[in-house]
């Protein structure tokens, strides 16, 4: 009977085990799809926030573009469409001016984030001169040795003939890669090009020449960007001035609200004409966020042209820190709480089978006591019900 006890105990104990281990595994399967749904949805839900951020950039573009041209016909109405259209903190042409500063708006359970940026406040890739090419990467600061290799190297990309200049690379170079492709040898249709060129990583190409260079735009004087319209790094590559200095320009300009910028070009009609809009969708509950961006052409009045829209791109953090934005864990914290219950759960069934089987050995002891008490007494009534085996 001692064996047939140790035996009911083992199946009682695997039979938790089993029970648990089937229980983990529906709790991970649930996790996971858990999981995949609320991704899927914060991902939804980025998109179009960062929809709603570049189309409300968009309609603000044509609308202010529409009242630059107005306060050009109406100088004196200037004062009464800033404080009726705008807040009295706010720049009332921020959307007009396209130099790429970073505004930030809270909608709905998260916000976006818009820059304009205008096309003509970059370098045209196309169009700037070997001169000028090498002159911007001294200003921007890069090796000497890497300036040269990288000017030629694009001179090489872009120029027809397939003739090496001194520092260099043609199709022979590029068709030796573990994915080859061969030299263009003819103009950037898109900037995103520039990752083809040797020596070119997504670093230097997100951080620095994506800011730098376009595709878009017209030839100035010398192959010269907008200064009016452009960011710290094109100042910095043009007039050869350190960072932090180039970063004073641009807050200057932001301080008076680019005034010379708005009445000399209403004035000229030279508005902004190409520009590119580029929204990122956030939620305040995550760390998901979701970057958009579109290069539109002004036509008209109140129409446009979708040059180039690109639906997904790197966006590793925000560009404007929000404090108070959550961590994301929330869904992770909720299953992990559901399994320490499940776990909690088949405990307390464990402990209640074990006392279980407790008593039921101490009644079977005391029963055989009695018995013994019963045979030593030669109680005759006894002997038939001790025949009977007994299973506790």
């Amino acid at each position: 009977m001692h064996n047939e006890r140790g035996v009911i105990l083992l199946v009682v104990v695997w039979s938790l085990m089993v029970l648990m281990v089937i229980a983990l595994e529906l709790g991970r399967t649930a996790r996971v799809e858990g999981i995949s749904t609320d991704v899927y949805q914060q991902e939804a839900k980025t998109y179009y926030l960062a929809m709603a951020g570049l189309n409300h950039a968009l309609y603000q573009l044509i609308r202010t573009g529409q009242q630059g041209r107005a306060r050009g016909s109406r100088g004196g109405d200037r004062a009464q469409l800033d404080s009726n259209e705008q807040g009295p903190e706010e720049c009332p042409d921020a959307w007009l001016l396209g130099d790429g500063q970073w505004k930030n708006e809270f909608f709905g359970e998260g916000g976006y984030q818009v820059r304009v940026s205008d096309e003509s406040g970059k370098i045209n890739i196309n169009q700037v001169d070997e001169i000028i090419l090498r002159q911007t990467f001294t200003n921007l600061d890069f090796e000497p040795d890497f300036g040269d290799a990288l000017a030629d190297a694009i001179l090489d990309w872009r120029d027809p003939d397939d003739l090496e200049r001194l520092n260099g690379v043609e199709s022979d170079y590029y068709l030796a890669k573990d994915i080859p492709y061969p030299a263009k040898d003819g103009p950037f249709d898109v900037i995103d090009e520039l990752l083809l060129i040797r020596g070119v990583t997504q670093d230097l190409f997100y951080d620095i020449l994506k800011e730098v260079f376009t595709v878009y735009g017209t030839a100035r004087a010398g192959n010269m960007a907008n200064l009016r319209t452009a960011g710290p790094g094109v100042i910095m590559a043009n007039q050869g001035v350190d960072a932090e200095t180039a970063e004073e320009m641009v807050r200057q300009r932001q301080d008076n609200c680019g005034e010379d910028f708005l009445d000399g070009t209403v004035a000229r009609g030279a508005l902004p004409t190409i520009v590119t809009i580029e929204s990122v969708g956030y939620l305040n509950t995550g760390r998901m966020t979701r970057r958009l961006s579109g290069v539109v052409q002004r036509t008209g009045g109140h129409s446009f042209r979708m040059l180039r829209w690109q639906d997904r791109l790197p966006s590793p953090e925000l560009p404007i820190k929000i404090d108070d934005q959550g961590s994301g864990d929330e869904v992770y914290e909720d299953f992990y709480l559901r399994l320490l219950i499940v776990h909690f759960i088949f405990e307390l069934l464990f402990l209640f089978f074990e006392a279980h089987l407790q008593r039921a050995q101490r009644f079977d002891h005391r029963a055989h006591g009695l018995l013994k008490i019963v045979l030593s007494a030669n109680v005759p009534s006894c002997h038939a019900f001790l025949t009977i085996p007994t299973h506790f």
